[in-house]
């Protein structure tokens, strides 16, 4: 595997990034959440859900090769971050997170929010995110609910 450069998203890359979503979900989380919320949770998703952050400039990639992991930011918050199962635990997430945490910052934020499922709530707190709630994932599309843990970490002032 090659070192991942991290770049911002085309809309050539919606398959390869629809991909990684489905494998980081059904790889990642499958110890955490069951197989039915894990099927509502892709349930309705296909690869075009990506476009219109790609077309804001609010997704990026790490690549190496091959997308291995995406991240997307919305204002304040990280929306999504996800790598390839065979990714995990090799630096691509901390990259991309300390990616969308600078976007964040450079849009003048004062800190940065997200949603973390119940398997990513360590690595968040690894990178300075502390818990702030509790709640339901509010981003999916499907009736079956996720418990999810609300989390932020402060930014420096630039």
């Amino acid at each position: 595997m090659n070192s991942p450069v991290i770049r911002a998203a085309v809309a050539k890359d919606v398959g390869d990034i629809y991909a990684v979503h489905r494998d980081s979900v059904v790889n990642l989380c499958a110890g955490h959440y069951t197989q039915q919320q894990i099927e509502g949770w892709l349930d309705g998703r296909d690869p075009s859900m990506y476009l219109a952050a790609i077309a804001d400039g609010s997704i990026w990639v790490a690549d190496d090769g091959g997308l291995c992991g995406f991240v997307e930011t919305a204002g304040d918050e990280v929306t999504k971050l996800f790598v390839r199962g065979g990714s995990a635990g090799g630096g691509v997430g901390a990259m991309l997170l300390a990616h969308a945490v600078s976007e964040i910052a450079n849009g003048g934020h004062a800190r940065a929010y997200l949603e973390a499922t119940t398997n990513a709530r360590a690595f968040y707190e690894r990178h300075g995110f502390e818990v702030v709630g509790q709640g339901r994932f509010s981003h999916g599309r499907s009736q079956v609910e996720l418990e999810i843990v609300k989390m932020e970490r402060r930014l420096a002032q630039v």
